[in-house]
Formats: structure tokens, C-alpha cells, sequence
């Protein structure tokens, strides 16, 4: 069964299983999506057993189950923008869609979620063939697809939008999501971070996204992009081991960082995706949950750990079964000794339809065999493997597991989700150990932290994974019977990322930088406040003074010149800043402000404003910087490759021949213009590079393309031969010096 956020490898010799390569493993499955089946009876008969609905209540559960999910997308950005885009579907599409008929069948227009706020979320039931016949849905869809690539909507899933709204996320707080890949609740996190946009200020709060996996942890940079906050963190390391970095806040010593929230979305079987993953009908089984549950233990304990005393911490999986659910929950309120609590959150997103957590469940082996205990298992190998956790635990009622949430697909149309709120209300760790202290004013002895520290990772690391497990008990018996065992396949057991089968499974093996990856990234380096870069840059800007100077950063090695220009927080300053930094392995950090370009420029600055770090800049930059044109010019500047000034209005050109050489900053109003196209209704600002008798803009050649495609329906010119040679010749240059994500990005010369 394929493991959501596929945080499990198969490490067995020979066996590849890539899921962008075929949609199947094994010849026994189906060859396409057509030839599936949707009935699974052992999925029918476990969860007719664990009494979830009414018999009749279940029938429709299962029946939903079978159907298509609708689409769905959230509006996302900063609030202003956002509000933007929701009126114009409100007031442009959707009185065009009502009432359209296709072969004799009416369909909806797309309808708000009832429980999103601010009408921000919204579903959308339409199958391919309404998109091409109906030229309402087909328009409508268009846009979606472009402001999409613009950053302005989402496409998520509708339940996958709930778990960070239940977090309450302030833009003063600090707050971890675990396991974040591919990034659509993160963009959530960071968006409520942002909050505040118009008052005009970067928040004091921090976001940090972690993965497990190197190259997902890459899809969060991706994702995010459009975002471009300077309190976003993407990092890449086992959510179960995440490391302490010691932070000094002002006034105070380091100690070691503490969330005011966390999001752990876990790995999970994903059987709640079944009206999406297709596949799930014929893989399903119970093994999945069993080998996960441990996982999901160490990982939700770690969260927990992490979260400050007061803070929340949310849990969640997009999974049905009480063995990832209800069990892991009741197991980490075990083992963090009443330091967590349930929150009822019945009144929150009062119109979403959400039924209890369970307080008692059946247990079933990856075989079929329901058992009360692990003593039922009669063959020693698994039953060295099965989790004693899985189990309900006999003090049930009193956890409050009712509190969980359970969102099943026929109440709303949507899939199926897990989510639980907790608070952490007492101290569980050497950290709210030393925390609670501050706030008393007593001294804090360093022998007492490290012990309490060394307390901290042995609970974790009592938490032991099943491969741990099935190696102790294949050794024992080996030893008993003085014959050799048998070494467990990768068939047998599934083992988590950032642990191979090669690896010792003593935890004294594993010391303080064993889930730092090898993967060595540019070094980030903060500017110093006198870099004559950062007067040249402010200079010929205009940057407001009280801009800060010390929050600049490279991400290039030295003999780069300075080539990016990058701004973070102070938060995440803080953290860079921090003294065991290198224990934490940060893949992408800062907003990308200013680039510098290859050729030289007679007068004016060689920096130029890139497209992602102008929403920041735009507040900061004086006047004599920028030039307001029509939605004509804009045509002009988007669909030639090099626009001449006599091109465009005398005024505009009498103000941009006044200028001095380097970049400058276009306004475009394109809702004031008679022949714009109508998605094209919130005010653009873009950089555009102003040479001797030519302009450039600013903007990479896909979305100069979907700009150029959504506003004009048309497709820009391509850069004659000789000026791309220039380009590429310039791009060379540069990249020699360059470390590698910094060369991979885009050639945006004039």
C-alpha cells in the first residue's frame, strides 16, 4: 500500500518501485485507472468493525467513497490581494456559470466551503467533458490554471485545509511544521504569519518547514515561493530526531528553541484519500498502519517536546484507522505524563460537519486475525514487531479521545481526515524546565539542563522503531536456537526514511549529527550592516532609512561578489545566529531582494529588484525609481523581447530618459483600462531593467509567458539570437563563481 508523503523506502536489493514511472507495482495490479475495481471487502469488514457510523450511516460512507472528489482551491496570498481575487470570482464568474446545461445535465456555478473563512476556500463539481464543452466552465477553468501560476489560488484538498486553521496562528508566534511536504498547509502557516499585511511589517513571528526527504524538502521552496516571507525556514531532517538549536533572544541566553506551535501532519497509510488515490482500492491492507504507528508515535513525541508550555500542537493524518489515529494519540499522552491535553474544539469552524475520535477499537494483524493482546500472536517474529501501543489503553474515557475529530466524505462531499488539538499545560522537558524558571526569577544550574536533557532523548529513544524490534527478536532467537536467523526482507518490515537497513540499531550508535544530511548547501552568511553593497543599493533606491541594514544575507561563496541579495526576519536571524547552527540543516531561508547583473552599467547600480522580493520593496523604494504606464504600454513591454523607448508614450518615455541606468519599478492600473481582459483585475507592479534605448522586464521566461498568455492571449517574441548569446555569455560568467542553487536560477539579464 503506498505510504502518504512517502516517508517509507523499500530497501530491498533490486526492488524500484518509482510511482512517477507507472501507476502500479506488480502484475497482479491493474494497468490504469480505468480497470480499477472500487470495492475492497477487507477494507468493508475492518472498519464495519471498529463501529464508526450506524449500519445504514456506514452504506453511504462507503458508497462516497466510490465517487469522484470534486475540485477544490483556496485563495491565498496576502489578504488584500486575496479579497481582490474572491470578488472578482464572486462578481465576474460565477453569475456566468448558474444554470449551465451540458447534454441535457445542469451543473453548479462554484460554491464557497461553508466552513472556510472569509469565503476564501471553494469547490468546484465539473468533470473534464463540462470543462471542454461549456465555455463558461472552460473560461473559468483557464483562469484558475493562470492564477494558479500567478500564486493567487491553491489547489488543495478540502479536508487538508483544516488542520492549520485549528492551530489559531498569531503573527507574533513561532510555529514548526514537521513533516511539511508538499507545502500546502505551510503556505496556510505562512499566510496566517502575514496576517497584519497592511500594516505594512514584517511579523516577529518564525515559520519553520520540515522534510524528511532532501528533495521534498525542495518542493517546500517551490510551493511557498510565491509567499516569499523572510520568516520562512525550509529544513530537511527526520521529523522524529529534529535537533535542539540553541537561540538568544534579546536580553536573555541562548536556550534551546521552543514553537508556539507545531503541525504534525504525519506519514500515514492515506486510506482517507481513496476517492483521489484510486490505487488504495486494490492495495489496502492493515500492515501500513501497524508499521506506521511507532513512527507516528516518535514523531508526534518530538512535536510535543518541541511545543513551549501554553502552545498547540495539532496532530493529523488522512487516515480512517484508529491505529494511526486515536492509538497514537492515546500513546503520546502517555508518555508525556499529563503535560498534553485534548482541547475541545467543537466551536471552532462551526458550519464543518466532524464526528468524535473513538475511545475503543478492534486490533488487527496485517493477516486478518483480531486479537485483545500481542500474547495472541503465535508466530514470535511478529509479535516482536506489533506495537503494544496499538491497543486501547484501559484509562480511555478519561483522555478525552472524543475530543479528536473525525471527518468522514458523506457529510461534505470531501475525503476522509484525522485532525486533534492539544495544549501543552505542565513541563515535559529540560526546556519548560528552564522557561518556567525565567518566568520565577530563580537561577537555572547547567548539570540539572543536561541532564534533563539526556532524560528528553531517552524517552524518545525508548520509543523504539519495528526494525529495532524485529532485529532484537530474530537475534534472540538465533542465540536461543544456536542456529543462524534468518535476516527480516524488506518485504517483512518497511523501514522509515533517514534509517537503512544498514544502519546499527543501537541508539548510542547514532550521535549528535546522524539525521544531518550529507547534502552540503550554500553557506548562508549574514551581510555586516557597513557592506558598501547595501550603501550602493539604499542609495540608488532610495531604501527608507529605517529599513534595517543588518538583516541582509548572501547565499553564494565570496568569490561571488555578492551576486544575491538576500533579507530575513529577526527571528530567523536569531536562529542563524544560533551557536550549534550546523546541527540544523536549513535548505532554503530569506527573500531574494536584489541580484547583481553580469554586464557592467555605465552609470546608475548594477543591482537589479527581482520579481519575488518586490511586494517588499515596494513600500521601501522612493519615487524617483518608479514610472506608472497603461495597459497598452504593458502589452508593448510583454510581447517584444526588447522594447525601445520611442515605443511607448512621450510622457513615459520623457520620465524613464531621465532616469539613471539600472532597474526601475513599472505600476500598471490594468483595471482602469477599457480593453483588459477580465482576469487581469488587480493592480501589477513588476521590475523592469532600463538600459541606453531599451527596456527589459524582470521576470523568467514561464512567467513573463503565463503573464503575457492570461492578460493578452497572446505569446511574447522570442530574444533575438544575438542578445540571448549576450545573455548566455553573461549567465557563464557569473555561474563560474556561483554555487550551484544559485546558478540554477533563471537568467533574468537585460
Amino acid at each position: 500500500m503506498a505510504i502518504r508523503k512517502q516517508r517509507y523506502h523499500n530497501k530491498k536489493k533490486g526492488n524500484r518501485n518509482d510511482s512517477k514511472s507507472a501507476p502500479y507495482d506488480g502484475d497482479r495490479k491493474p494497468s490504469s485507472y480505468k480497470d480499477i475495481v472500487k470495492e475492497n471487502e477487507k477494507f468493508k469488514s475492518y472498519y464495519k468493525s471498529q463501529n464508526l457510523l450506524s449500519e445504514s450511516e456506514f452504506e453511504v460512507f462507503y458508497s462516497t467513497l466510490q465517487t469522484p472528489l470534486p475540485s477544490t482551491f483556496r485563495i491565498t496570498g496576502s489578504r488584500s490581494v486575496a479579497t481582490q481575487v474572491r470578488e472578482f470570482i464572486e462578481k465576474y464568474h460565477v453569475p456566468k456559470m448558474e444554470n449551465v446545461v451540458v447534454d441535457g445535465e445542469s451543473y453548479k456555478a462554484p460554491t464557497p466551503l461553508p466552513w472556510y473563512p472569509d469565503n476564501f476556500g471553494w469547490e468546484l463539481q465539473a468533470s473534464r467533458t463540462v470543462l471542454r464543452r461549456s465555455p463558461e466552465f472552460k473560461q473559468f477553468h483557464k483562469f484558475i490554471v493562470a492564477e494558479t501560476e500567478a500564486g493567487n489560488l491553491s489547489r488543495q484538498e478540502a479536508v487538508s485545509m483544516v488542520p492549520p486553521l485549528l492551530m489559531d496562528i498569531q503573527p507574533h508566534q513561532w510555529v514548526l511544521d514537521m513533516c511539511a511536504a508538499p507545502g500546502s498547509k505551510t503556505a496556510q502557516i505562512i499566510e496566517a504569519v502575514h496576517a497584519n499585511d497592511k500594516l505594512d511589517e514584517t511579523p516577529t513571528g518564525l515559520v519553520v518547514a520540515n522534510d524528511s526527504d532532501y528533495k521534498r524538502s525542495h518542493m517546500l521552496v517551490h510551493q511557498t515561493k510565491r509567499l516569499q516571507s523572510p520568516c520562512f525556514m525550509a529544513t530537511n531532517h527526520d521529523a522524529s530526531q529534529f535537533p535542539n538549536v540553541y537561540v538568544k533572544r534579546e536580553g536573555e541566553k541562548p536556550t534551546a528553541w521552543q514553537f508556539d506551535r507545531v503541525l504534525c501532519d504525519v506519514p500515514c497509510s492515506g486510506d482517507g484519500t481513496l476517492r483521489k488515490n484510486e490505487k488504495i482500492w486494490t492495495d489496502w491492507g492493515n500492515g501500513s498502519a501497524i508499521a506506521l504507528h511507532v513512527l507516528q508515535v516518535q514523531i508526534f513525541l518530538r512535536g510535543a517536546q518541541l511545543v513551549k508550555i501554553g502552545g498547540k500542537i495539532v496532530y493529523s493524518t488522512c487516515s480512517f484507522n484508529p491505529l494511526e489515529n486515536e492509538a497514537v494519540v492515546a500513546e503520546v499522552l502517555r508518555l508525556s505524563d499529563g503535560a498534553l491535553e485534548i482541547k475541545d474544539v467543537s466551536d471552532q469552524l462551526p458550519a464543518l460537519r466532524r464526528h468524535h475520535g473513538l475511545s475503543t477499537w478492534k486490533v488487527m494483524t496485517k493477516d486478518g486475525q483480531y486479537i485483545q493482546s500481542v500474547d495472541d500472536i503465535q508466530d514470535a517474529r511478529q509479535r516482536g514487531r506489533f506495537p503494544k501501543s496499538a491497543f486501547p489503553p484501559e484509562n480511555a474515557d478519561s483522555l478525552h479521545l472524543d475530543r479528536c475529530l473525525r471527518i468522514y466524505p458523506q457529510d461534505q462531499n470531501t475525503g476522509g481526515f484525522f485532525v486533534a488539538v492539544f495544549e501543552k499545560v505542565k513541563p515535559m522537558t529540560a526546556a519548560d524546565r528552564i522557561q518556567l524558571a525565567k518566568r520565577e526569577g530563580k537561577e537555572v544550574d547547567q548539570a540539572q539542563v543536561e541532564a534533563a536533557e539526556a532524560k528528553d532523548a531517552d524517552l524518545l529513544a525508548s520509543v523504539k522503531t519495528v526494525v529495532e524490534e524485529v532485529a532484537e527478536e530474530v537475534i534472540s532467537q538465533a542465540e536461543d536456537a544456536s542456529v543462524p536467523a534468518d535476516t527480516p526482507s524488506s518485504e517483512q518490515v518497511a523501514v522509515p526514511v533517514k534509517r537503512t537497513s544498514e544502519e546499527p540499531a543501537d541508539p548510542q550508535a547514532k550521535k549528535v549529527k546522524a539525521d544531518v544530511p550529507s547534502v552540503k548547501e550554500a553557506p548562508f552568511d549574514l551581510m555586516k550592516p557597513d557592506n558598501p553593497d547595501i550603501d550602493e543599493i539604499r542609495d540608488f533606491y532610495g531604501i527608507e532609512a529605517d529599513f534595517p541594514r543588518d538583516q541582509y544575507l548572501l547565499r553564494s561563496e565570496l568569490v561571488a561578489k555578492n551576486r544575491s541579495v538576500y533579507f530575513i526576519s529577526k527571528a530567523v536571524k536569531a536562529v542563524l545566529e544560533a551557536s550549534n547552527i550546523d546541527r540544523l540543516h536549513v535548505v532554503n531561508t530569506g527573500v531574494r531582494l536584489f541580484v547583481r547583473q553580469g554586464s557592467l552599467v555605465e552609470s546608475g547600480s548594477p543591482f537589479r529588484v527581482t520579481s519575488e522580493g518586490l511586494p517588499m520593496l515596494e513600500r521601501i523604494i522612493s519615487d524617483r525609481r518608479r514610472v506608472h504606464i497603461s495597459h497598452l504600454e504593458l502589452k508593448t513591454l510583454l510581447t517584444q523581447a526588447f522594447p525601445t523607448m520611442d515605443e511607448f508614450d512621450p510622457e513615459t518615455a520623457t520620465r524613464l530618459e531621465a532616469m539613471d541606468r539600472g532597474c526601475c519599478i513599472v505600476h500598471i492600473d490594468v483595471s482602469s483600462a477599457t480593453d483588459a481582459a477580465p482576469e487581469s483585475i488587480i493592480p501589477m507592479t513588476m521590475p523592469v531593467w532600463l538600459g541606453k534605448r531599451s527596456l527589459n522586464v524582470l521576470l523568467n521566461k514561464q512567467d513573463k509567458a503565463s503573464l503575457c498568455q492570461r492578460i493578452f492571449d497572446l505569446t511574447p517574441e522570442k530574444t533575438p539570437a544575438h542578445l540571448q548569446a549576450r545573455s548566455i555569455a553573461n549567465a557563464v560568467t557569473k555561474d563560474s563563481a556561483t554555487s550551484p542553487s544559485e546558478s540554477s536560477e533563471p537568467a533574468e539579464t537585460a
